[in-house]
């Protein structure tokens, strides 16, 4: 114990735990981070993510075999995404999307878009589309 001023003593501190408490909140905060998208909307934010990085790379396991994108087409993608923000958000949006799509709501600084993602039976992605929001700001 150490003692200070008149009388007050303090334990010790054992900076092994302190740490550890401070990891586990740390860990237990990104993963409540991540829990709010769903498995789709991780599909669909990775998409939109790559395509404004204009490097498909990262997707590449999410990708159905045989789909074709060819360089053009994620550049033209990168080009007209890069201009509308920062990308703030991906979020299904289930009202009038066609059966065996999954439809998103994308919110950049600048703009918002609608994506359609559609998977095969594995999960893999065989379509993904984009296109300007058009009327008011909600979805």
């Amino acid at each position: 114990m150490i003692e200070i001023g008149g009388g007050l003593f303090l334990q010790p501190v054992n900076m092994k735990i302190v740490m550890r408490a401070a990891l586990a909140v740390a860990v237990a905060a990104g993963l409540a981070a991540c829990s709010f998208q769903n498995r789709y909307e991780r599909l669909a934010t990775g998409m939109t993510q790559a395509a404004i990085n204009n490097n498909l790379k990262p997707m590449q396991g999410d990708l159905a075999p045989g789909i074709r994108i060819t360089r053009v087409q994620v550049a033209e993608w990168s080009d007209e995404l890069s201009r509308q923000g920062t990308l703030e958000s991906v979020k299904e949006h289930r009202g009038g999307c066609p059966v065996g799509v999954h439809c998103f709501v994308a919110t950049f600084s600048k703009r918002i878009y609608l994506e359609r993602l559609r998977l095969d039976s594995h999960g893999k992605i065989v379509a993904w589309r984009f296109f300007p929001k058009t009327g008011a700001i909600s979805p």
